[in-house]
């Protein structure tokens, strides 16, 4: 796959019109949006927040975990954003997909039963998702190029 590169722009809201190489961020952190890394065009919108997507912004570039996989498209292109840089991940088949649709959904409940219940009890610690085999990757990663 090709290289491909992004820097990031924060802005009040998305523009409606995207540029390549770009990954837009709201004033508000809660939603980034770019165009599909292939090439082929199409919008990607990723929300923000402790169960769906993190954005990290440092020297090194911009970057987004989880890995983003675009499997309604039909470029179906699945890839990382660190530090700038895209690294390709491999195409999923329809069942891991469904699996971790499936997984997501489950966190998500559990998060925000967790939180529910803390705040009931006057304790805001936010409930912290477990650490991926792509994230501790990423870890490793990051740590060789500095």
């Amino acid at each position: 796959m090709k290289q491909v590169q992004y820097r990031h722009e924060v802005l009040d809201s998305i523009p409606e019109a995207l540029e390549a190489n770009i990954l837009y961020v709201t004033k508000e952190g809660d939603v980034a949006g770019h165009l599909c890394a292939c090439g082929c065009g199409r919008e990607v919108i990723t929300p923000l927040s402790p169960t769906d997507w993190s954005l990290t912004v440092d020297r090194r570039g911009v970057s987004l975990d989880p890995s983003i996989g675009n499997w309604a498209f039909a470029c179906r292109s699945h890839y990382f954003i660190w530090d700038g840089v895209v690294v390709w991940a491999g195409d999923m088949s329809h069942e891991a997909i469904a699996l971790g649709r499936q997984r997501d959904k489950a966190f998500k409940a559990l998060h925000y039963q967790r939180q529910g219940s803390l705040e009931d009890e006057m304790l805001l610690v936010p409930a912290l998702k477990p650490e991926s085999l792509w994230q501790r990757f990423r870890a490793w990663w990051r740590s060789k190029s500095l």
